[in-house]
């Protein structure tokens, strides 16, 4: 900020105004509320100034980040947005498969973690490298696989 004339560097240059919310950011000192966050749950997200508050967590260069770092994710977005396994980030509170969802799933609908579930009970339809994660009506069984 201290070598532009207007005293303002946004996005890595000279600016008369830092960025409105749902602009562009880079920094949180971009925006005009001072929270400059990914607007999903991915490495191909944008940086935008949040509207709201924003979440930080670890992401891990596992999970297709570049690398691994704590990285701010803008709260409250609507259904449909990426979210990870994030809770947080979402309006509803519901990150259900990687997704801002409305509900989460019932007995017998997909799922991938047990967070998915109503019942919090995601487990596999079958013993079979091909079988897919189901909310399970009863309980179920966990056991190591080589």
């Amino acid at each position: 900020d201290a070598i532009c004339a207007s005293s303002l560097c946004v996005e890595g240059a000279c600016a008369e105004s830092k960025q409105s919310i749902g602009e562009s950011c880079i920094l949180d000192n971009d925006c005009s509320n001072n929270k400059c966050g990914f607007d999903a749950f991915s490495s191909d997200a944008s940086g935008v100034c949040c509207e709201g508050g924003y979440y930080s967590m670890f992401t891990f260069s596992t999970d297709g980040w570049p690398t691994t770092d704590i990285r701010k994710f803008c709260q409250d977005r609507p259904i449909g947005t990426l979210c990870g396994v994030t809770d947080a980030i979402c309006a509803s509170s519901l990150c259900v498969e990687g997704a801002c969802a409305e509900s989460k799933q019932s007995i017998g609908e997909s799922c991938i973690l047990d967070n998915d579930c109503s019942n919090n009970k995601c487990g596999f339809d079958a013993f079979s490298s091909d079988a897919s994660g189901v909310c399970c009506e009863g309980g179920y069984y966990s056991m190591f696989t080589f």
